[in-house]
Parts: structure tokens; C-alpha cells; sequence
């Protein structure tokens, strides 16, 4: 049906653009970036999860943040 699922080269960069403009800036400016490495971490824990329910066709249960 088209979009990134169908083609990953159709994802656009403009998102990741935006977070390394911030964290540039976040340097610049000595202040914490939009999204956190605790934040960040969570977004690959999902990705991951989902790469590893596609291998094995099972459910996958993502565990709790730590604090």
C-alpha cells in the first residue's frame, strides 16, 4: 500500500533533521535535548521488539523502563 513499510526509502529525513538540529543546539545553548537518551532508548527497544516478533512470528513483550 505504499509508504516507509513498503519502501524504506520513502521515509523522509525531515524528523531526524529536526532531532540533530536540536541536539546541536542543545549543545549550543547547554540545556537537555528534546528527547532524552532515556526517551530514545525506548523508541529502539519497540524497533527492536517488532525486528524480533517479525523473525520468530511471535508476541513480544516489552519490559518496563527503568527509572
Amino acid at each position: 500500500s505504499g509508504g516507509g513499510a513498503a519502501d524504506p526509502v520513502a521515509i523522509g529525513l525531515a524528523g531526524h533533521r529536526a532531532l540533530l538540529e536540536d541536539f546541536a543546539a542543545c549543545l549550543r545553548e547547554n540545556r537537555p535535548p528534546l528527547v532524552d537518551a532515556a526517551e530514545a532508548r525506548k523508541a529502539v527497544a519497540l524497533i527492536l521488539a517488532i525486528y524480533h516478533s517479525a523473525r520468530t512470528g511471535r508476541r513480544v513483550r516489552l519490559q518496563p523502563a527503568a527509572p
